[in-house]
């Protein structure tokens, strides 16, 4: 069974501790029916009830009163998308149907991660860097701004999602989300690229981005002891921390550039000094020899002086040779030690383009005219939603059976997002005009919307936008030859395109997530912290893993650190500046959960730091050992607390 179902079976199992009952008194309100009802007193729904910041539904309502205040506190009770996975639930008093919905829920979520997941990588993480080509970044920049969100979206747009979607923010879920995958990523994560090879560690870039996450969490710490609702300031900070961290990697990036080049040409000028010394030891040894042995010189005027003097020199100019290759190799691997690569599809490429080409596995066909019908062949080709059979055989059978489930969002995706990644296609053009406009107006939930009173949704007029673009497009562009910039266009289109698809899963992932913390009583920041937390990390695992597998295993570390750093910085920086800005109230109630959120994310970074210098730079099994423990520790006292075992004074 997936990791992601288990997590939320035993979450089903598990919540009714938070309110400290047993299993069927918990259950027995929320899945009886009618004929069970404790009470026959009807509930009155005033203005005060149907505006809760909580979903709170007590034990004593009526099937009947639960479903009416689910309904009328849309904003506390359901997660902001498409499907009302909460009135499902509640509004239905048969058992069995209640049941079945729960199970399909649980499905629809794991689905939902695995569209996040695809979007994610075969879409959105291209299209940013086609977009660092055409900005010209160079890759150090690059890598902790775009590409770093691209990886890191799941989480970002998880965190949007949860505070902007509704009018009543859901900040426990989002920070649960970003600081119980920070723990996640920095103990497991961590543990399992440890425990697949020792490594020497990039010194000065591991303490760098451990000593900003410690400081980024003190600062979390300090905002909920000190204060009730979040401020403007606060998030602002955050950002301001991240521009911190960028400037660093750029400092530290062109300082280790300059140290470069000072050793290349120190070994340089080795290599000439060298050079010269020996011929300078050839020239001495044949003077003297010429002036002690004058009588043998003549003896051997005719013959030998040449051919000795060749020797020596053959000989000297073959140790020159060999120090010369010696440099080189050293230089190359220095070099390699500092270049800089990309992560693609969870391969690891030392450019962008070379990573872009090697997944377009699509064959080119070039329609010389509509008459030809090759362009049908052109359109299948572009739609396929399967990966290629080169990929496919790569792939290890999990990979497989999650590409297979993939099939059809990737093939709704081909539909609504232009990839840069694949060969020009006129018809595709002509599609993506019509599907990408619809996407964008139905995944912010504006579609049905009417610009005015009396006027048709907004639906219509993308209709008509649509029309317009495919004209334009269908009289501008060629069949038959890639339009100039076409790739660079598309990288900007197919990152837009790319968030209208992960806001719009994010909403629905939100709902069901609500949804089981309404029925199980689960509270938002233990769902943010297990089932999102680790659902959105169970890839890094994978990929993490991969990376270091194909002999990258510092990168990998990078990631496991850098990756859950930028999540905290942005994911809690960019959606809390928007939802002040909106003018949002957020308040921050220090509960027991934060606490040892916060508690065990900076003992789990102190426990890296440490080991760091104890294993003097090197990464070896007891430090994964330590770091598991760790992570069992905080589920441990996260159970003790949630079931009153622990109470914090």
């Amino acid at each position: 069974m997936p990791r992601p179902t288990i997590v939320v079976l035993l979450l089903l199992l598990l919540g009714v501790h938070n309110s400290g009952a047993q299993l069927g008194q918990v259950l027995q309100p929320y899945l009886v029916g009618p004929q069970n009802q404790r009470n026959s007193t009807r509930l009155v729904l005033t203005e005060e009830l149907c505006s809760q910041d909580e979903c709170l539904i007590q034990k004593h309502w009526s099937s009947e009163d639960i479903c009416a205040y689910v309904k009328c506190n849309k904003d506390a009770c359901e997660g902001g998308g498409y499907l009302q996975w909460s009135q499902y639930i509640k509004c239905e008093y048969n058992t069995a149907v209640r049941v079945i919905l729960l199970i399909v829920s649980i499905i629809y979520l794991f689905f939902l991660f695995i569209v996040m997941t695809v979007v994610a990588d075969d879409f959105f993480s291209p299209s940013i860097a086609g977009i660092v080509r055409h900005l010209k970044m160079s890759e150090s920049i690059a890598g902790v701004t775009f590409l770093a969100f691209g990886n890191g979206a799941p989480d970002v747009f998880g965190s949007i999602a949860s505070v902007i979607t509704t009018p009543k923010p859901k900040a426990d879920l989002a920070i649960g989300d970003i600081l119980g995958g920070g723990i996640f990523v920095t103990t497991v994560v961590l543990s399992a690229i440890i425990l697949t090879k020792s490594f020497k560690i990039a010194v000065l870039a591991t303490i760098r981005d451990i000593l900003f996450f410690i400081v980024a969490d003190i600062f979390l710490a300090i905002w909920f002891i000190n204060f009730n609702h979040v401020e403007i300031w606060m998030p602002l900070t955050f950002l301001g921390l991240y521009a911190a961290y960028v400037v660093s990697v750029i400092l530290m990036r062109i300082n280790s550039k300059r140290r470069k080049r000072a050793r290349h040409l120190k070994a340089e000028n080795e290599r000439k000094e060298s050079q010269m010394n020996h011929h300078t030891y050839k020239i001495s040894t044949v003077i003297g020899f010429v002036m002690d042995y004058a009588h043998v010189i003549n003896f051997f005027a005719n013959s030998k002086i040449s051919a000795m003097t060749n020797n020596v020199k053959n000989f000297l100019d073959d140790k020159t040779d060999s120090l010369e290759d010696g440099l080189v190799d050293e230089q190359s691997d220095d070099e390699g030690e500092e270049a800089e690569f990309h992560i693609a599809h969870r391969h690891v490429y030392k450019s962008y383009d070379e990573a872009s080409l090697a997944f377009t596995d699509v064959e080119e066909i070039r329609p010389k005219t509509w008459k030809s019908w090759d362009w049908v062949r052109d359109v299948a080709n572009h739609l396929r939603p399967w990966p290629g059979k080169g990929e496919l055989m790569e792939m290890n059978y999990f990979s497989r059976a999650i590409s297979i489930i993939a099939i059809p969002p990737t093939f709704l995706f081909k539909l609504t997002i232009p990839s840069n990644e694949m060969p020009w296609s006129k018809p595709i053009l002509i599609i993506h005009c019509f599907c990408s406009v619809q996407l964008a107006l139905f995944a912010v939930q504006i579609s049905a919307k009417s610009p005015f009173h009396g006027s048709p949704g907004l639906w219509i007029y993308g209709l008509l936008i649509s029309f317009i673009l495919s004209i334009l497009a269908l009289i501008f562009t060629p069949l038959d030859k890639e339009q100039k910039y076409y790739r660079e266009i598309y990288s900007y289109l197919g990152f837009l395109m790319s968030i209208a698809w992960i806001y719009c899963t994010s909403s629905e992932i939100i709902n069901v997530i609500t949804m089981i913390g309404v029925a199980t009583g689960v509270s938002q920041e233990i769902l943010g912290l297990t089932i999102m937390a680790w659902s959105n990390c169970i890839g890094d695992v994978v990929s993490d893993v991969a990376v270091v597998k194909q002999g990258f295993p510092k990168m990998a570390m990078a990631a496991a650190i850098g990756g859950p750093l930028f999540n905290l910085l942005v994911g809690f920086g960019l959606p809390f500046t928007i939802a002040c800005l909106q003018g949002k109230q957020i308040d921050l109630h220090i509960t027991a959960v934060y606490r040892l959120l916060m508690l065990f994310l900076a003992i789990s970074l102190f426990t890296s730091l440490i080991a760091i210098f104890v294993q003097k730079f090197k990464v070896r099994w007891p430090h994964a050992v330590a770091l598991l423990t760790v992570f069992v520790s905080f589920l441990v006292f996260v159970l003790l607390s949630e079931t009153h075992v622990l109470e914090w004074k």
